[in-house]
């Protein structure tokens, strides 16, 4: 691996840390959410602009689902791992049911801020965009 992939790697992780921690990932300092689900149009510090067009949540919603179906994956392999050797199907299915309707809802934001770190990590790559 070559310095320069090496740094690149640090600003994708460093970019991935802030982002879980709902920040910018260039900056570290700006919300990227002023509520929930409402975000701001670019960080209040660096002016990095979070939305950069028609489409560009696609990779979002791409995250979004995969953490979804992993939630329901593992709560369903969990209920029956818990309940063998006699599996409670009711309880498995409420469980699955819910944690398929929740799952993408509390994970929206991280999704969507995840996805503005590989984005800029991938323009950062291609030399796009500057630190």
């Amino acid at each position: 691996m070559t310095q320069q992939q090496a740094q690149l790697n640090t600003k994708w992780w460093r970019g991935a840390g802030r982002a879980l921690l709902l920040r910018c990932p260039r900056c570290g300092q700006g919300k990227v959410f002023r509520r929930f689900v409402l975000m701001n149009r670019d960080c209040p510090s660096c002016d990095l602009g979070f939305d950069r067009g028609d489409g560009y949540w696609l990779g979002s919603m791409m995250f979004n689902m995969a953490f979804a179906m992993g939630t329901v994956i593992v709560v369903f392999l969990l209920v029956l791992l818990l309940t063998s050797p006699d599996p409670n199907w009711d309880l498995t299915i409420i469980l699955v049911v819910v944690s398929a309707l929740l799952s993408p809802l509390l994970f929206f934001p991280f999704s969507r801020t995840l996805w503005i770190a590989a984005e800029r990590a991938a323009r950062l790559r291609d030399g796009a965009e500057s630190e």
